[in-house]
């Protein structure tokens, strides 16, 4: 997932107001240090187990409600933790109807410089260089920047994925995925931060289209920057057209029939009605243009 180059649903009428039960989670979340033999493991993935057992990292522990956070220096950890929680409830209350199916907390791996990054990396080997910060599953491996404003973007780009993952079991096509990563990227932050936004009002004309049909089809990213810039733009409005545009009931089962390999043409028919996909392309350019 090219997250390092992709700099990240309550009521319509008033998208830019705070979920309550985010705000409450987000301002005072939950942090318990722990003994590794006794931090939450119902949830580590192999990836996890990997990263714990990293020769000449001496992994401190802390849980929240939802996470486990491994790290070495504790300040920017925190921050992370109430990003994490603070995420985990937005999107919780936003997406109606989701329910968290996974049974234990999601795993949060902090590398504190560049040098910690790159000893990770080497020993993965499958983790791409440009890479800043990865999610597999249950699991995050993030690498700490210079500064938080810097590493914010795309840490709300990534905790949206961890967060979703708890959601959903399987995957979600590239499309879906990435768009509500850059949705939630957007709209979750700028909650965290005070920012109150008309969700509605940030969808203007789109002006970096990527074409349906393709969008629908791809299996993985495509070669070229810029047309990656489309594709993740692109994502991000039929996102925003399926929650803002229809019926949002409609949303989380139109997911998870997606998650089961059904063809996406015959979920939109059986869930909004599309009877083709010219009919998809039209409502969709009401919305985004």
């Amino acid at each position: 997932m090219n997250a390092a180059f992709a700099a990240g649903l309550l009521l319509l009428c008033s998208a830019a107001s705070l979920p309550a039960r985010a705000a409450a989670r987000g301002e005072d979340a939950v942090w318990s240090e722990v003994e590794e033999a006794d931090m939450d493991t119902r949830a580590l993935n192999d990836r996890g187990r990997k990263a714990l057992a990293l020769p000449g990292i001496g992994w401190k522990h802390a849980q929240t409600e939802h996470f486990v956070l491994h790290y070495e220096q504790a300040i920017f950890a925190r921050k992370v933790a109430r990003m994490a929680d603070f995420f985990y409830s937005y999107i919780a209350e936003d997406l109606q109807g989701a329910q968290d199916r996974v049974d234990g907390r999601s795993h949060i791996f902090i590398f504190r410089n560049p040098k910690r990054w790159d000893e990770m990396r080497k020993a993965f080997e499958d983790t791409p260089e440009w890479t800043f910060s990865l999610v597999q599953g249950t699991t995050m491996l993030l690498q700490q920047a210079d500064d938080t404003t810097r590493s914010g973007d795309i840490l709300a780009h990534e905790m949206t994925h961890l967060v979703v993952n708890r959601f959903f079991t399987g995957r979600l096509p590239i499309w879906l995925s990435e768009g509500l990563a850059e949705y939630f990227e957007e709209f979750a932050y700028s909650a965290m931060k005070g920012i109150k936004k008309s969700k509605r009002a940030q969808f203007q004309r789109l002006r970096f289209e990527y074409p349906l049909a393709e969008l629908f089809r791809a299996t993985a990213y495509p070669a070229d920057p810029e047309m990656v810039r489309r594709f993740y733009e692109t994502s991000k409005y039929m996102v925003g057209f399926l929650l803002l545009d229809q019926d949002r009931a409609k949303c989380i089962p139109f997911m998870e029939e997606l998650l089961k390999g059904a063809d996406v043409m015959d979920a939109f028919s059986r869930h909004y009605g599309f009877e083709n996909p010219e009919a998809v392309e039209k409502g969709f350019r009401r919305f985004a243009y």
